[in-house]
């Protein structure tokens, strides 16, 4: 291991880690709305995905053999929430045991309030479009955070609301599968302003004990097409880069409605301009010489420590709550998490105070409208639900013990 994979600034309970999400691990979540849009769009279901809901203690030994010290996983909002004011009990003391079984191994619990999928009762009253759901949401937080704050301390409120916006309501690819800037719109801000009322929620319920609340937000480097237009591509990359990466941490960072910024990042997006459109679209021709994942992805990793340093005017602890790729070979996943651990440490060492890495994700699992076919995880999955522990996840477990020597906190 060369010496670059070491660092000297990392904080003491630096947390090493692994991601899930509820819907693409647990498996039979037939009561949101992916359950509904993968039959209306004919795509892949997650049916049983990893089995992670009977699973989840054998997962979390797997983690932990990894040397892992943290892991992030999501609540899944609609096996809770029945409606307003009514609850699923047999479902939230499900996940006490999951928190409880993850302290009991000495696993950090970073835990995720909404990860993209909404309760059917709620996706049927249209969603977020509705002024009605950042009601039934905030009932949802504050039931949630009330149950388990003896448990938590790491609460991500939500995960990549842009994203959620893009896919659903620009690409129409998610659900519910609308092409409408106008709602997009509405959306952006139903779910900027429920964010914050989630967040002073979780605080008050705090009430002066030890609390991290914040977002997990996709960025993604963007970089102007090198197919020379005048210079429309860069102000096309640019405004992609305000509108995406900058707007929404500014708006929570000044209405000081974070404790931490989490940051999911992925790749590189090379953008041209057209004629009539400023803002752009992705350029995927083979003049680009970077190297990309299975699903043509450009990997980027100097891109992370770029993201990290600009992060760094907050004067907010930074987790990388996603890292990872999908790739062909052992190779493709080892050189992708050196590569990206190196850009951390040397965002450290420039002075950005990050707390923690956690891979894209502990296993292979559904990821959304690509299905099974992208394989994120250090672990694989049989079809008989075996889990299969990759090459390059020793490679990981190697990076965090040279890394945690003296520095992990008593559990």
């Amino acid at each position: 291991m060369r010496s670059s994979l070491v660092s000297s600034r990392l904080p003491q309970g630096f947390l090493w880690g692994a991601a899930t999400s509820s819907h693409q691990v647990e498996g039979s979540n037939i009561k949101n709305d992916w359950y509904i849009w993968e039959k209306q769009a004919k795509i892949p279901s997650a049916g049983q995905a990893c089995r992670h809901y009977d699973m989840y203690c054998a997962d979390f030994a797997l983690a932990k053999s990894l040397s892992h010290n943290a892991h992030r996983f999501s609540i899944e909002w609609s096996r809770v929430h029945l409606g307003r004011g009514r609850w699923d009990n047999s479902a939230i003391e499900h996940y006490r045991k999951v928190l409880g079984c993850l302290r009991e191994k000495g696993l950090e619990p970073v835990v995720t309030l909404w990860h993209f999928t909404l309760p059917g009762w709620l996706f049927r009253q249209k969603g977020w479009e509705s002024p009605e759901a950042s009601g039934c949401f905030l009932e949802y937080v504050e039931k949630m955070v009330i149950e388990f704050k003896d448990y938590v301390r790491y609460w991500v409120v939500m995960n990549e609301p842009l994203i959620y916006v893009y896919q659903s309501y620009l690409a129409g690819k998610w659900p519910p599968g609308r092409k409408s800037l106008r709602l997009a719109f509405r959306v952006s801000k139903n779910l900027a302003k429920t964010y914050i009322k989630s967040y002073k929620i979780i605080r008050s319920i705090y009430s002066g004990r030890e609390v991290f609340a914040g977002p997990a937000k996709n960025f993604i480097d963007f970089c102007p097409c090198s197919f020379n237009n005048f210079g429309q591509n860069s102000l096309a990359a640019f405004l992609r880069d305000r509108v995406f990466n900058v707007y929404f941490i500014d708006y929570l960072v000044k209405r000081n409605a974070l404790d931490f910024i989490g940051v999911n990042y992925y790749r590189r997006d090379f953008i041209r301009a057209g004629l009539f459109d400023l803002a752009g679209k992705e350029c995927r021709k083979e003049h680009h010489k970077l190297a990309r994942n299975s699903l043509g992805w450009f990997i980027y990793p100097q891109g992370l420590e770029k993201i990290l340093l600009r992060l760094k005017k907050y004067r907010r602890p930074v987790i990388i709550t996603e890292n990872g790729t999908t790739g062909n070979d052992d190779k493709d996943y080892s050189v992708f998490l050196e590569e990206h651990i190196r850009s951390v440490f040397s965002a450290l060492s420039k002075g950005v105070d990050i707390r923690g890495y956690f891979w894209w994700s502990l296993l292979d699992n559904y990821e959304w409208d690509k299905g099974f076919k992208a394989k994120f995880g250090l672990a694989g999955i049989t079809r008989n639900f075996k889990r299969i522990v990759k090459p390059f996840a020793y490679k990981y477990k190697d990076i965090i013990c040279l890394n945690s020597a003296g520095r992990m906190s008593p559990q």
